[in-house]
């Protein structure tokens, strides 16, 4: 790391947009942020629904497959003593 460290109000001014005139704040943060905050060509978004589908359909699998955690009446879980 390059030790950038951002106070309270730049972090802000970065996060709510462009406003007048340079944001300071090290470039290539400032960068990504204007980069994020464009408008999403229809090119990006073509394979969206697809995508959404199979991600659902990951997390489904999953937490079909997790095995339980711990509850509370889990005997293990008790502290003996």
């Amino acid at each position: 790391m390059t030790g950038h460290r951002l106070d309270q109000e730049t972090a802000e001014r970065l996060l709510s947009g462009p406003g007048d005139g340079p944001v300071p704040g090290p470039a290539p943060l400032v960068a990504l942020l204007i980069a994020i905050r464009a408008a999403a060509n229809p090119a990006e978004l073509r394979g969206e629904p697809a995508a959404m589908s199979a991600y659902r359909a990951a997390r489904a699998g999953m937490s079909r497959s997790a095995p339980p955690g711990p509850t509370s009446a889990d005997p293990s879980d008790q502290q003996s003593g």
